[in-house]
């Protein structure tokens, strides 16, 4: 079972000065958006690294949570009985923690979400940052095809305007340098 495939190609397009222009127009274009790409890429890298930072201290603000949970705990276990003042002084304790435990949840939710976002950056910069890499491969062809037929067409320009030479020998380069020198010393004389 043999399958064929048909590869569909474009005439070659005739050079013009214009069409030199539009090809030359969209590779500059597809070029500035390469750049502006990496330009997103960059602020995308700077918004991570603010991010990691966000997260580490996040994490040295669950540590002394952590911390005044135990010292907490340990207040209850260590006295018996309890005395009023030390009831306050764990309610104000507890009130404390509670507090600092839903702002660390709060700052963590946007920290999660914000990164979530930057996630889903990270991936439409990757794709559209590979799809333009190819697009400059392709200018990149493009350019050399433009520069193969313009090389193509001077040699055809050169060789359809340039006088035909005919083989000759030397002797009759000389004997032509000669005729043309008795010449301009005939006319002269």
């Amino acid at each position: 079972m043999s399958s064929s495939f048909l590869i569909k190609t474009k005439p070659p397009t005739i050079l013009t000065s214009e069409n030199l222009k539009d090809e030359l127009h969209l590779i500059k274009s597809l070029c500035a958006k390469h750049e502006m790409l990496c330009c997103a890429f960059a602020k995308w890298k700077s918004d991570i690294e603010q991010n990691d930072a966000q997260l580490e201290i996040l994490n040295e603000t669950a540590v002394a949570l952590r911390n005044r949970h135990k010292v907490l705990t340990d207040m209850l276990t260590n006295k018996p009985g309890n005395p009023p003042n030390l009831l306050n002084q764990l309610q104000r304790e507890i009130s404390a923690v509670e507090t600092q435990v839903d702002i660390w949840i709060r700052e963590l939710a946007d920290i999660n979400d914000d990164r979530m976002r930057l996630d889903i950056e990270f991936i439409k910069l990757r794709t559209q940052l590979l799809s333009s890499m190819t697009n400059i491969e392709i200018a990149q062809l493009d350019l050399d095809s433009m520069e193969r037929r313009h090389k193509d067409m001077w040699k055809n320009f050169l060789y359809n305007t340039a006088p035909k030479l005919t083989a000759v020998s030397p002797s009759t380069v000389m004997m032509s340098v000669t005729a043309q020198k008795f010449g301009a010393a005939s006319a002269s004389s």
